[in-house]
């Protein structure tokens, strides 16, 4: 019994986050747009785009069960593809925003950056904690 209990424990400890940051781009993206045009650069929301979902894809990577294999990261891929779709539909219907395949395109490349970069970043960031300690 305590097996599957520490089994459920690093299951929730390693999708927890995941789980968590998508919450968090459901409510930001729920907020209606404010009057005033909050871009500062043509185009800079595709960055805040690229920028959550990237840390969606490191999160991700980070939760999927070693060894990692190239069917789990696919199906990791197409569900964080299809997150982003859901959301991009939700926010037609939230005054003030609307539903843009540019801004989903923002998202694909992001979560599949954070996807494939996770391992190296995540690499650097150990090795980085271990030269601290």
């Amino acid at each position: 019994m305590s097996d599957s209990r520490g089994a459920a424990a690093s299951r929730t400890s390693r999708w927890g986050p995941v789980i968590g940051w998508a919450a968090v781009i459901l409510v930001l993206t729920s907020w209606p747009s404010p009057e005033i045009d909050h871009k500062l650069v043509d185009g800079s929301d595709k960055v805040a785009h690229f920028g959550v979902y990237f840390i969606l894809g490191v999160l991700t990577w980070r939760a999927l069960a070693v060894p990692r294999g190239m069917k789990a990261l696919l199906a990791a891929l197409a569900a964080m593809y299809v997150f982003g779709l859901v959301d991009e539909v939700h926010q037609a219907f939230i005054p003030g925003r609307d539903a843009s395949v540019f801004d989903w395109m923002a998202d694909l490349l992001g979560a599949t950056a954070g996807l494939v970069l996770a391992p190296r970043l995540l690499s650097l960031a150990r090795r980085r904690q271990d030269l601290l300690t």
